[in-house]
């Protein structure tokens, strides 16, 4: 399927200096990055809390990854229903509008959560709840923002771009989670909240610099559920993108969500706290900024298809490697390479799908990749916590990376998706 005729947009002017900067040398594009990476840090940061929070409220230790699950779960709902929507959504209105809403939701999400907390009277189920309604504003805001990325750079910086995107998220992933535990375990979870809130002022403020981008003019547009419906037919009239979407799916589920049940697992496992946890989370975190380079420098290059299908077969053997871990120095060290791996894995799957997808298409097809990696992981967290409550946590871990490593080799085998280029 060749990529070069599907990426055709009109992103801002080529500035000079994208010879030496690649794509962060796209002003706008910088812009958003910056954002990002300030958000993102602060995300990192309440991911910890909110996890730690959750295992310090359940009832008995034995139902932390029940509760974590749950929460999982709860926040997959709103992107399994309605990621269809906001990648129709995406296609037909000016993205940087619909990101506003997306992040003022996402802040004020946060917001609440901190006055509950400083207030102590949080509950589990009010956290279940503030993670529904942000993870709606999650559903929104990742078809959106990556399918924005091609109309701030120019095509052959596109790859550079995504690279970076992941960068924004993961490197946080290494500063944030270990910020996090310093500030759990001194001055408590509502401020690192608070911090959270205000880390979204950094994207708002990116977003109010940059020029409208409204959607590609159309000759006649249908209803909404009409074009998403296209978008399905279209996905599946390609059966390479398919199959990588289909096993996208299977590590969304079983592999992912070890990071959701990592507060518990350190608990019972490990018998960490705050401090160990937010050691091994920036462990990850390392391991998935690693692996957004990664992506970065592979680049153009051939055999990108055989790349990522390799890619998930070592995240299951490194997930089942960390299964079986019981000290904080193995737990990072294969930690660091279960998260490149994963990275990696997303890192190529999303070029792919950028690179051989038609413009008027990708917002659709972004939002399942977005249903996949954020509605499904959730849910694989509820159905791995659950497990994990009548059997063990390390246990679910082991069977889940074995379920990874085997479906990545079945799909090796398949000419199509392995000769994605």
């Amino acid at each position: 399927m060749p990529g070069a005729d599907r990426l055709t947009h009109e992103p801002q002017p080529t500035p000079p200096s994208v010879r030496r900067f690649g794509a962060l040398g796209y002003p706008e594009f910088r812009l958003l990055w910056f954002g990002l990476a300030i958000s993102n840090t602060g995300s990192w940061m309440a991911t910890l809390a909110q996890g730690w929070l959750v295992v310090e409220l359940a009832p008995r230790p034995a139902l932390a990854p029940l509760y974590l699950g749950i929460i999982g779960f709860v926040r997959s709902v709103p992107v399994v229903l309605l990621s269809g929507v906001a990648g129709a959504i995406a296609d037909r209105v000016d993205r940087r509008r619909l990101l506003v809403f997306s992040q003022l939701t996402l802040g004020l999400s946060a917001l609440t959560l901190a006055i509950l907390a400083q207030t102590h009277v949080v509950q589990i189920w009010q956290v279940v709840v503030l993670a529904g309604i942000s993870a709606v504003g999650l559903t929104f805001d990742a078809p959106t923002r990556q399918s924005l990325v091609p109309l701030l750079v120019g095509p052959g910086e596109l790859m550079n771009a995504i690279g970076l995107n992941s960068a924004a998220f993961n490197g946080p992933g290494i500063i944030g989670p270990a910020i996090g535990g310093i500030l759990v375990s001194t001055v408590g979870v509502a401020d690192t909240f608070y911090l959270n809130a205000l880390s979204y002022a950094a994207v708002l403020a990116a977003l109010a610099l940059m020029t409208p981008k409204p959607p590609l003019p159309m000759p006649e547009r249908q209803g909404i559920w009409h074009e998403v419906m296209a978008g399905l037919r279209y996905v599946r009239e390609q059966p390479a993108i398919l199959t990588l979407l289909s096993l996208a799916l299977l590590v969304s589920i079983v592999a992912r969500p070890y990071i959701q049940l990592l507060p518990a697992f350190v608990k019972a496992t490990i018998a960490g706290g705050p401090g160990e946890l937010g050691v091994l989370m920036a462990a990850s975190g390392a391991g998935a900024l690693a692996g957004s380079i990664a992506t970065a420098f592979i680049g153009n290059r051939r055999h990108r298809g055989s790349v990522s299908i390799l890619s998930a077969a070592f995240a299951g053997v490194f997930l089942f490697a960390f299964s079986r871990t019981h000290t904080v120095v193995l737990g990072i060290i294969t930690l660091i390479a279960l998260a490149f791996f994963v990275m990696l894995f997303m890192g190529m799957t999303n070029t792919l799908l950028q690179y051989h997808t038609a413009l008027a298409m990708r917002g659709r097809v972004m939002a399942l990749y977005t249903m996949i990696f954020l509605g499904f992981m959730p849910f694989g967290a509820w159905l791995l916590g659950t497990t994990a409550t009548f059997t063990s946590l390390p246990l679910t871990l082991s069977v889940a990376g074995i379920l990874v490593a085997f479906a990545a080799v079945v799909v090796s085998r398949i000419p199509g998706p392995r000769d994605l280029a």
